[in-house]
Formats: C-alpha cells, sequence, structure tokens
C-alpha cells in the first residue's frame, strides 16, 4: 500500500507546483498589463486592400499588399520585421489612406507571410540582407511607379541598408527619394557591436551568437514552438516598451506562430550581417527610428546610424520598445507624413 500512497504523494505534489505556477504565471501577467488596453477594438489587419505577386531574381513570389490610389502623389514602400508581416504597419497604412494622398506598398518578406520560402523554391538561395536588398528591387521596380520612400522596420530596416551594402541600390536609385529606419541595427553580428552596449544587452548577444550555430532542422523547431498563451504572451512583451497593448502583444505573437519554421530556421544566413561601413554610402535623406526601451535593437544602434549616414535625422520615443509602428504608432504616421511630404514634394 505504500507505493501507491507515495504514487499519489507525488502526483498531488505535480499538481500542486503546476497549479502554483499557473497562478505565478497569471500574477505577472497582470503585471505585465495593467489596465484597460485602448487598442482592444482595434481591427488590425483588415484594411481593404489589393493583393499583388512580384517575382524576384530567384522567381521567389514575394506578396504586397498595395492600398490607395495608384496616382497618388506620394508612394512609401513598407518593410517589416523578422517573424511579422505587412500587418505590422496596420496604423501607418489606416493613417496614410486617411490623408488621401498616399499609394502604400506594404510587403511581405520571403519565407513571411503570404510570400514564397525564405531559401527560395529551391532552397539554395541564402536568406540574407543581399537577397532581401534584391527583393526589394523587384518590388519597386514591379509594384510602384514614380519616385517612392523606402520604410524598414528592424530586419526590414537591414534590407534596406543591404541596398548600398551590396550595391543593388544602382537599379533603382532613381527612383528612391529617401529612407526610414525603425528599430533597426547596422549589425547583428557580435563581433559588430565593437565593445558597446550594456552587459546584459551582450551577454544577450552571445547567447544569440551560440543558438545561431546549433543545427536546428524545422522539425525540431516545430517540436519546440509554443502557442499562443499567457507565457507566449509574456515573451512577446519582452520586445515591448512601458505599458504595452495587450492587443498589439498578441498580434505579434500570432505573426510568429504563422512564420513557418524553415522560415526560422533560415535566419542563421543573417548572422553575419553588418553593414557598418556601408553606411556612410547612404546617399538620400534618411530618418532613423529607436526607441529608448528597446531590448532587441537597442538606442544606440539607432544613434551609431544616424551619427554615420551623411543626411539623417534621429527620432528616439521614451520609454517605447522594439516596435514604434504599434507602441507610438500616431507619432511614426506623423513623422513618415512629414518625412515624405519633405523628400517627396
Amino acid at each position: 500500500m505504500s507505493r501507491p500512497k507515495r504514487g499519489l504523494g507525488a502526483l498531488a505534489a505535480v499538481a500542486a507546483g503546476a497549479a502554483a505556477g499557473v497562478v505565478i504565471e497569471e500574477l505577472i501577467n497582470r503585471r505585465a498589463f495593467r489596465g484597460t488596453d485602448p487598442e482592444a477594438a482595434e481591427p488590425i489587419g483588415s484594411l481593404p486592400g489589393e493583393s499583388l505577386w512580384v517575382e524576384s531574381f530567384d522567381a521567389t513570389p514575394i506578396h504586397v499588399r498595395a492600398y490607395g490610389p495608384v496616382d497618388a502623389p506620394r508612394t512609401l514602400v513598407l518593410a517589416h520585421g523578422a517573424i511579422e508581416s505587412h500587418v505590422i504597419w496596420h496604423y501607418q497604412v489606416r493613417d496614410l489612406l486617411a490623408d488621401g494622398n498616399y499609394r502604400v506598398i506594404a510587403c511581405d518578406a520571403r519565407g513571411h507571410g503570404a510570400s514564397g520560402p525564405a531559401r527560395g523554391p529551391q532552397a539554395t538561395t541564402p536568406f540574407t540582407a543581399y537577397t532581401m536588398a534584391r527583393d526589394l528591387v523587384a518590388v519597386v521596380q514591379q509594384a510602384t511607379q514614380g519616385r517612392v520612400v523606402l520604410c524598414g522596420h528592424s530586419m526590414g530596416g537591414m534590407a534596406m541598408q543591404g541596398l548600398w551594402q551590396h550595391g543593388e541600390i544602382v537599379h533603382i536609385a532613381d527612383r528612391v527619394a529617401g529612407v526610414v529606419l525603425l528599430n533597426t541595427a547596422y549589425t547583428t553580428d557580435l563581433r559588430g557591436w565593437r565593445g558597446k552596449g550594456s552587459l546584459g544587452e551582450r551577454v544577450f548577444e552571445r547567447v544569440e551568437d551560440v543558438l545561431q550555430r546549433i543545427p536546428a532542422p524545422p522539425k525540431f523547431i516545430d517540436r519546440v514552438r509554443m502557442g499562443t498563451n499567457d507565457l507566449t504572451l509574456l515573451i512577446g512583451r519582452f520586445v515591448y516598451g512601458k505599458q504595452p497593448s495587450r492587443r498589439q502583444v498578441a498580434t505579434s505573437v500570432r505573426m510568429y506562430e504563422t512564420t513557418p519554421s524553415a522560415t526560422l530556421h533560415a535566419f542563421i544566413d543573417l548572422a553575419r550581417f553588418d553593414s557598418y561601413d556601408a553606411l556612410t554610402s547612404i546617399d538620400v535623406p534618411a530618418l532613423v527610428i529607436g526607441g529608448s526601451r528597446d531590448r532587441v535593437t537597442p538606442v544606440w544602434l539607432s544613434e551609431e546610424i544616424a551619427k554615420r549616414v551623411p543626411d539623417a535625422e534621429l527620432v528616439v520615443f521614451e520609454d517605447c520598445g522594439h516596435t514604434a509602428v504599434f507602441e507610438r504608432h500616431e507619432e511614426v504616421s506623423a513623422h513618415l507624413k512629414k518625412f515624405a511630404e519633405r523628400v517627396l514634394s
């Protein structure tokens, strides 16, 4: 009889531990998302637009959502960050459409949203900033008319830097009037930090650097991925700044969920991105936006980019995390309009 009792006792202990874990998680969750959410009813991702398809250099189909009149006086091309989709630009599209003077082309990066695979149809194309820069060339050439402003968030900003780093800008130099770089970095390589950043930031980068070198086939990634729950919301909340919207964090988590495991595995190709030396070659006006609480691409990276790009304006949002396009959407939209009016006048 003693063995069953010990077994029941062990099960009870496990159950109690699990219950305590749920309670602790819920308490942390409440502290992370305080008060009512002003964005709870925002119909993120439901704006009316047209789906277009662009064929890139390796035959990868790139999906874009086109909004606004084709003959609008100003056109913006929006490129999102890693494990996002064109939906991350919801507020900017909404605000620019309300203005009535904008054509907006919001891309799905390869391996994201409705676009083709990260490494191309034959799985032989490296998933690098160079590749994504070439995708941007295709988008500008096939989906836009006249001069445009390029806007990139995080990975999208790296792709835009890649235009100058790899000389691809020559194909669309007469079409690009300016570039906006939001919450982005000029490097993903630990060595590229050049001794900068806090101890915590450098430790995080070292862990990331090591993980990028561990073989992780897509099937393994599938096994360890989590669905939407309080834990994933808490993890998602980490990339946001002070007092984030639960609705916005949940949208970010859902975009992660829909990113193919093959794309997550392909991110290792970006591990050696470093455009530091190419920043001085960016020969169009630039708007650089960072967040003081950005834990993914710390604000000093934005400051360094603004210092090195010859004609750059720096905007830093206090208490903002890695997703300014959501967290500070009103200010971002206002800055985009002001910048576009200046360079596309």
